[in-house]
């Protein structure tokens, strides 16, 4: 079975078109955001408006996972947007209940912390490919508080069930594969009754999305204090109720905006609000670093022209603190004249595929040179291949990256499964189709004649 079809998205295939991207658009909501506040909802003491959610594969597992605890969650179609509103329970998880968490590994690793607050056994489960995803770090801080935790015994993350309620007290957790599990923590602990502390273990991976959570705490009147190994967290603390206007999606964003790059084109986006840390925001320096500089205009506007670029610059990145980008950072390498070199980046094996193997296999099918150790990649472009064909691309930031490639390629390309970009960008081929590049779905026995 392909992972396409594992992922439940089928094999459905598009041939994708060169092209030159120009034109102006709103980025999608920040999937991040919708999550945190999500989660931030379920724990308020009163009704909360969403606005602006992002309405994708993962989030609407989150949406679930409020409802399976207990919350209620309505969409409200306000003046020119829509929002959640999100209508919290009396007690989290007051009843048992089972959660499905498909593929997103944001959605569980949040919500099981938040299972753990009530007295209820909460089962968790979700696809093969999230089970074998990192879990047992958070799983044993979890049972460190008073969590009653069934896990299977193999190497496995799921189906497990978790009890609580969890107590406040002083807890390691290990930072190294992920950073969502200190994010779950760090919303679930305040609302505990006595003071609670978080000593970090190991290296911080993607140290920008924990300043999102404190960025979201701050703005819902949650105090969190740093230490120096971790943060204490005051207990007896309330969520404001304030809701939020979910953010442009800097990720989103950073797809497009390469786009730019690849295809000589001329991109504006809006939405983008600097007032919240996002990760791939540093999309802006690496393309300003290669290409020309990204032009950041009032109200979350952005503009990236490589209409006139000669030639594109090779360069050096550090993927720890960005893991999202790899993919699409490997493509940019690709289409440089000259070596570039990205380093770090370990956990993107454990992502929603290893995507250092697959960030390997897009180089090599683009016709780049590729020299690889375990913690660093050399790229040497420019891509010599003329079109690619690709019909396995289950996960969705390489269906991206690989379309973000196709683009600027001399002949159309071959890209599959179809629906993979909704996990996090649903809207996406429609984008690209208003941007000025085309697609169309293919029969899988059309699309893989030639190969």
């Amino acid at each position: 079975m392909s992972p396409g079809a594992e992922a439940g998205q089928g094999v459905d295939l598009i041939r994708l078109h060169p092209g030159v991207a120009r034109g102006s658009l709103r980025v999608p909501s920040s999937k991040s955001y919708t999550h945190r506040a999500l989660l931030g909802a379920l724990l308020s003491p009163r009704p909360v408006m969403i606005q602006n959610p992002l309405d994708s594969e993962d989030t609407r597992v989150s949406r679930k996972m409020v409802e399976g605890l207990g919350g209620k969650v309505d969409t409200v179609e306000l003046p020119g947007r829509t929002a959640w509103r999100v209508e919290p329970p009396p007690v989290v998880a007051e009843r048992p209940c089972e959660l499905d968490a498909g593929e997103s590994g944001t959605s569980i690793r949040l919500f099981t912390c938040a299972a753990a607050l009530g007295k209820s056994e909460v089962t968790f489960r979700g696809s093969d490919s999230l089970a074998r995803r990192p879990m047992v770090g958070l799983l044993r801080a979890l049972q460190d508080l008073g969590a009653k935790v069934h896990a299977p015994p193999s190497g496995r993350s799921l189906p497990f069930t978790i009890r609580g309620p969890i107590q406040s007290g002083c807890v390691n957790i290990e930072t190294s594969e992920t950073s969502q599990y200190l994010t779950g923590l760090l919303m679930t602990l305040p609302t505990l009754r006595e003071p609670s502390e978080v000593r970090v273990t190991g290296p911080v991976v993607s140290r920008p999305y924990i300043e999102a959570t404190l960025a979201y705490l701050k703005h819902e009147r949650i105090e969190v204090r740093t230490s120096d190994v971790g943060y204490v967290i005051p207990g007896r603390q309330q969520f404001a109720g304030l809701g939020l206007e979910v953010p442009g999606d800097a990720s989103s964003a950073a797809y497009l905006l390469t786009l730019a790059v690849t295809t000589r084109g001329d991109v504006t986006l809006t939405g983008i609000d600097a007032q919240w840390p996002q990760a791939d925001l540093a999309i802006l320096g690496v393309l300003s670093e290669v290409a020309t500089p990204c032009i950041q205009g009032k109200e979350g506007g952005l503009r990236m022209s490589g209409a006139d670029l000669t030639r594109i610059k090779p360069f050096d990145w550090d993927l720890d603190d960005n893991p999202d980008l790899g993919p699409l950072l490997a493509v940019l390498a690709t289409f440089a004249n000259g070596t570039s070199h990205l380093t770090g980046g370990g956990h993107l094996v454990s992502k929603e595929s290893d995507r250092r193997r697959g960030m390997a296999t897009l180089v090599r099918a683009l016709g780049g040179q590729l020299t690889e150790s375990p913690s660093r990649f050399e790229i040497e472009g420019p891509p010599e291949a003329n079109s690619l064909r690709l019909d396995d691309l289950s996960d969705h930031r390489m269906f991206m990256s690989a379309a973000v490639a196709a683009a600027g390629l001399p002949s159309p390309s071959i890209l599959g499964p179809a629906g993979a970009a909704a996990k996090s960008y649903p809207g996406f081929l429609n984008d690209l189709k208003l941007l000025g590049i085309r697609s169309e779905p293919v029969s899988p026995e059309n699309g893989r004649m030639g190969r």
